[in-house]
């Protein structure tokens, strides 16, 4: 897992407001733009791709989490992997082409 800096700029609602296709370009990537407004509460504009990343991301900590939390499986997933090595140097593993072809 990889360590992603984001980069904030922040944003009154007017300024937001007053120059949109600005914003919408500077939301790209790690970087996000926080719009602050005095009435209501802030929000951040990220980019899309950015956030579905993230999103992934975070479910794949979850599934590893919950693995983890259940330690039968954790030590079968271990003693499993003691035998990889040797089973992907003996050739007895199929590729995903072998299995789904291409």
């Amino acid at each position: 897992m990889t360590t992603t800096h984001i980069s904030v700029k922040k944003v009154t609602a007017t300024g937001f407001r007053d120059s949109l296709k600005d914003y919408l370009e500077a939301a790209e990537a790690n970087r996000v733009v926080l719009v602050e407004n005095r009435r209501q509460k802030p929000k951040y504009l990220v980019d899309k791709a950015f956030l579905d990343s993230l999103m992934k991301e975070h479910e794949s900590v979850i599934a590893t989490l919950e693995i983890l939390a259940n330690p039968k499986l954790t030590e079968r997933l271990l003693k499993l992997s003691e035998t990889l090595d040797e089973s992907v140097a003996a050739g007895k593993l199929l590729t995903t082409a072998d299995v789904f072809g291409e």
